[in-house]
């Protein structure tokens, strides 16, 4: 995702992982919702933070990226807590309708999209909404 900017400028959107992140933080705004967004690169650290926090947090909102295919323990970790997450996958990210068919997750997570950068984290951001208002 550090290099969303690069991919961005040739389709002239000129995204960039901090306009996402100001678009995020927008939609929450807009929702009512406080949302903390983290960056990893490594499957390790995701299931860390998402398992500490676990009794804190009511959602997740996950772009996998290229760890869809091989992250079986944060696979394992979701299905064990079962927080409502929501898998989203910009489709400019090169192989990215490969990693949404090949995902591990799928079967962990509530609901999945995949779609343009400059949407599909604000649209996944209200779906995970929307899931955590039918459990409460």
């Amino acid at each position: 995702m550090p290099l969303i900017g690069k991919i961005s400028a040739k389709n002239g959107t000129r995204l960039t992982l901090d306009k996402i992140n100001a678009g995020l933080r927008r939609k929450a705004k807009e929702l009512g919702v406080e949302i903390k967004i983290f960056q990893f690169t490594d499957e390790a650290r995701i299931v860390k933070t998402v398992s500490r926090s676990r009794n804190e947090i009511l959602g997740v909102l996950i772009d996998p990226g290229a760890l869809a295919r091989t992250c079986f323990s944060l696979r394992e970790l979701l299905a064990i807590i079962r927080i409502p997450t929501v898998e989203i996958y910009p489709e400019e990210i090169p192989f990215s309708y490969e990693s949404f068919d090949n995902s591990v997750l799928k079967d962990a997570v509530q609901s999945r999209s995949i779609g343009p950068a400059t949407s599909v984290y604000s649209e996944g951001l209200e779906m995970l909404f929307r899931l955590i208002g039918s459990q409460h």
